[in-house]
């Protein structure tokens, strides 16, 4: 499911370290409902990865080194959660947390104003042009010397990351995935702060053409890594008929 959040500020700025904050408050509402019988599940070490990918709009914002600096007071989150019963979860705890001031720094407070569900069209055909509404993050990990680090576009192993961790979502479709052709003319590189670490990342746009089911998985899950954390949220804005 696919669900549009509207916030309002009490001031017109947010942090740009904000991937934490937006952690911090699907996690309380998570705590809080139900008396946080579903928290363990979801949140705790050792739980069940649920498919969870978000992004958020600031607007005509202007960035100033640790603070973006809004035009007006109102944020927007995009929310998709492939599975139902955690759609559900979501969307119920959300509810309860409408009217509620939520602290930020500075004095400052974020209140969900409305949560409204979106039914997602289908993509139908097999060549699509997707548009990166979170930046996507592609996480290596080394286990002999323990160490991850990150891989971006203009990087060698950019396709071939990707290409694994789609993969790792549908290892039945290996050979479907095989057969996949991208375009990555339209993506750039950019560096983001999260949780205080400086990461490359990819934004812009790109071109898949192959199997619609791969397709969808993609719009509705997103792609890349460290997707419940911010990262890999895509919107279909072009889908064609191949000849």
């Amino acid at each position: 499911m696919k669900y549009i959040l509207k916030i309002r500020l009490d001031k017109p700025e947010f942090k740009l370290d904000y991937r934490r904050t937006i952690i911090s408050f699907f996690k309380k509402s998570i705590s809080e409902y139900q008396g946080g019988m579903y928290y363990d599940e979801i949140y705790n070490s050792g739980a069940v990865k649920k498919s969870l990918v978000w992004s958020i709009g600031f607007g005509k914002a202007k960035f100033n080194n640790d603070i973006i600096k809004l035009v007006d007071c109102n944020l927007e989150i995009t929310l998709k959660i492939s599975d139902p019963e955690t759609a559900l979860i979501y969307y119920s705890s959300l509810l309860e947390m409408k009217g509620k001031a939520f602290p930020l720094e500075n004095g400052n407070h974020m209140e969900l104003q409305s949560i409204k569900m979106i039914r997602e069209s289908k993509i139908n055909y097999e060549l699509v042009i997707f548009k990166v509404r979170s930046p996507i993050c592609l996480k290596k990990h080394a286990d002999r010397t323990n160490r991850d680090w990150y891989v971006s576009i203009g990087d060698s192993e950019f396709a071939i990351e990707l290409e694994k961790k789609l993969l790792e979502d549908l290892p039945y479709m290996k050979d479907k995935i095989k057969e996949l052709k991208f375009n990555f003319d339209g993506l750039r590189k950019i560096v983001i702060s999260s949780y205080g670490i400086k990461i490359p990342v990819t934004i812009g746009e790109f071109i898949i053409q192959g199997n619609t089911d791969i397709l969808n998985h993609i719009l509705k899950n997103g792609i890349g890594s460290k997707r419940n954390s911010g990262f890999g949220l895509v919107e279909a804005i072009v889908q064609k008929e191949v000849m």
